[in-house]
């Protein structure tokens, strides 16, 4: 279990959350609905896997994570790593590419690179930020998150638009529609994946494939990933207790809901309230 004294720096606002901490623990599979970017800065390597792949972590390589692309971390076997892992929403990314004269909706081709001097320099910047409670403002934010972003575009996307013309966007079958909806709504609930297969008609083989196909991941990780961007967000704007806030996401026992919790971010519930400063709202929206 994640403990009271991990080392740990969270910033949370309109373009999602970055997170600076050093851990060797093991997370489990898991996927996001935003984009996931994955810098190392310093102690032993660390790996993680998406699907059969081995992706090493060390400070030569940056991971990214395309939106719903499940993928885990290994538990450390050359001590703690530091590292910067960044969730980015998707309209915050697009909106970074367009600006750099590129069609939206572009997701990255490799989930991992060799890290540019750049990048490297750029997601210094932000940790260094974030670990010393400097970034105090919208301006401040923004400036060094997109810095660091726009380095990764043009580092990482801008190169093979033209060769790859992939998007992110894939298709949907009215089916899926309706169970995303119901899953939205009964989440709390961790409503059993056979109940719903059979309330959209699917038998659960078929509405596993479907599932996968026109979301991209698993649909368990994708009940899950609601239910952890609710905790995250209660525990960023909320002074709710533990219990009560185990109950309200349907975890009935508080170590249920920190268990849960700690093998997602590696970190307990209680010291990421603790931990995370939640920047100011952009009023554009």
């Amino acid at each position: 279990m994640a403990n009271d004294h991990t080392p740990i720096w969270i910033v949370s606002g309109d373009f999602g959350r970055a997170t600076v901490n050093i851990t060797g623990r093991a997370l489990v599979e898991h996927a996001h609905q935003q984009f996931n970017m994955i810098f190392m800065l310093g102690g032993g390597d660390t790996m993680f896997r998406s699907g059969s792949d081995d992706l090493p972590l060390d400070e030569g390589s940056v991971l990214l994570f395309n939106p719903w692309v499940p993928h885990l971390k290994l538990a450390n076997e050359a001590g703690p790593t530091m590292i910067l892992s960044l969730i980015i929403e998707t309209g915050w990314i697009d909106r970074a590419i367009e600006a750099q004269g590129l069609r939206p909706g572009l997701i990255f081709p490799r989930p991992r690179e060799q890290m540019t001097e750049n990048v490297r320099v750029q997601a210094e910047r932000l940790a260094a930020a974030i670990s010393r409670d400097l970034v105090e403002s919208v301006a401040d934010r923004e400036a060094l998150l997109l810095d660091l972003i726009d380095a990764v575009i043009r580092a990482y996307i801008a190169p093979e638009v033209e060769r790859t013309g992939v998007t992110s966007r894939r298709p949907i079958d009215f089916r899926i529609r309706k169970a995303l909806n119901y899953i939205h709504e009964h989440a709390f609930e961790n409503p059993r994946i056979d109940e719903i297969a059979a309330m959209v008609g699917l038998s659960r083989s078929r509405f596993f494939e479907q599932f996968r196909r026109c979301v991209g991941a698993s649909p368990q990780h994708y009940i899950d990933h609601i239910r952890m961007k609710a905790a995250t967000r209660y525990l960023s704007t909320s002074d709710e207790p533990l219990v009560e806030l185990a109950d309200r996401l349907g975890f009935g026992a508080h170590s249920n809901f920190t268990r849960f919790f700690a093998q997602h971010m590696a970190v307990s519930p209680s010291e990421f309230r603790r931990q995370t400063h939640l920047v100011d709202q952009d009023p554009s929206g």
